[in-house]
Formats: C-alpha cells, sequence, structure tokens
C-alpha cells in the first residue's frame, strides 16, 4: 500500500485521495484541492530543507545554503523523489501523459502537505527527511542551476546563449501557469512549465539538459 511507502496511515483517507487525483484528473472545478495542497507542500518542503541545511552546514553563508535549497526544493529533484517510490504508479496516468510534465513533482509537494495536515510536522519531516537525506548532508559539492549548464555548453560551442520564448499561460489569473520554450542556435528546444516564467525557464533548461546529457553520455 502506499501508506506503507509514507510509513503513515491517514485517518482522514480523503486527503490522501486528493494529493493523488492532480487537476488533470479532476473537472476544472474540483481542481482547487489539489492545487492548495501543492501550495502548502511547497512551503513546508522549503522550511523542513531550510532547517535542515541551516543546521548541518554551520559555516556556509547565506548565498550557499539559497542555491542548496533551490536545488533540493526544485521541481526536478521533486520528480527524482517521486522516481524513488515509484509514485507512477499510485496514478491512473500512462507513462506518456506523464513524460515531459511536472505531475509527478506537483504530487509530492501536494502528499506533503496531506501528511502535515493529517499527522502534523512529524509527519511531513520524517518523510522529507527519509528521502531527501542523503542529498541534503552529501551535498557537499554545489550543483550548477540547469540554465547556467546549458549556456555554457552553448557558448563553449560558439553558439548565442539560449532564448526563451513564453509560448502559453493558463490558468485562473491568482495562480497562473507559465509555459515557455527554450531554443539553441543548433536546432535544439525543450518545453518547461512552471508558476512563474523563472520557474518555467528552469524546468525548459533542465529538459534540455537531460537532452544534451544523453547524447554525450
Amino acid at each position: 500500500m502506499f501508506e506503507d511507502i509514507l510509513d503513515h496511515s491517514f485517518k482522514r483517507k480523503t486527503l490522501l485521495a486528493q494529493a493523488l487525483t492532480p487537476p488533470v484528473l479532476q473537472q476544472r472545478k474540483q481542481g482547487k484541492a489539489f492545487e492548495r495542497l501543492e501550495f502548502l507542500g511547497d512551503r513546508i518542503l522549503g522550511l523542513v530543507i531550510a532547517e535542515a541545511l541551516y543546521s548541518h552546514y554551520t559555516h556556509d553563508e547565506e548565498g550557499k545554503l539559497a542555491k542548496r535549497l533551490s536545488y533540493l526544493t526544485s521541481r526536478e529533484f521533486c520528480h527524482i523523489v517521486a522516481e524513488r517510490i515509484n509514485l507512477a504508479q499510485f496514478l491512473p496516468i500512462s507513462a506518456d501523459e506523464l513524460k515531459g510534465t511536472s505531475i509527478l513533482a506537483n504530487c509530492i509537494e501536494a502528499i506533503i502537505a496531506a501528511l502535515y495536515i493529517d499527522g502534523r510536522m512529524e509527519a511531513a519531516q520524517s518523510f522529507i527527511h527519509k528521502y531527501w537525506k542523503n542529498e541534503i548532508y552529501a551535498l557537499e559539492e554545489l550543483p550548477k542551476d540547469p540554465k547556467t549548464l546549458v549556456q555554457e555548453w552553448a557558448q563553449k560551442r560558439g553558439m548565442d546563449i539560449p532564448e526563451y520564448i513564453e509560448i502559453e499561460r493558463s490558468g485562473p489569473d491568482h495562480a497562473p501557469t507559465y509555459t515557455l520554450k527554450i531554443s539553441l542556435t543548433n536546432g535544439l528546444t525543450a518545453v518547461g512549465e512552471g508558476k512563474n516564467k523563472k520557474l518555467a525557464e528552469r524546468n525548459a533548461a533542465q529538459r534540455l539538459w537531460s537532452i544534451i546529457d544523453s547524447e554525450i553520455k
């Protein structure tokens, strides 16, 4: 059972069901519950990770802590956690429909909120510490931002800096979703989504870097 993976037996089963039902599976009017959980989970994740980093990296200045926090709370890292717990098998969505989306990462944030509401901070912390701890305590080398990786790769090959173009803005005015495309002068492109343009650019760059990295290997 999924609750075994979370190591938490929900008293309010509805919360877990809501966290595993992203808007793509809901009618528009029912999507607000998931989005509210996602909103709360994002903040709880940030707080728990920030506290752990503050305690562990006692000599790091604010800038380094912020970079570590940004990576460990990013969509790409939440996606990694989703793969670690094999979250996709618990969602009635095909692999093709999940590919190239942030659905799994969004569900992780919603799950964290559901744990917090049902079991308070102890339950949320337990889950986060279990699946983030290796990177929290072994992240001696600061990972480069995917936008930086793509730009450095392109410039080393004599290309112009990557171009980011907004191609869509969807959702309600109070919680929009941006879709942006990153393009290189050699023709490589990728698309990313985010709650703001900065996140959308980062996600697009991450997807493009995944393409580049696979070709390098």
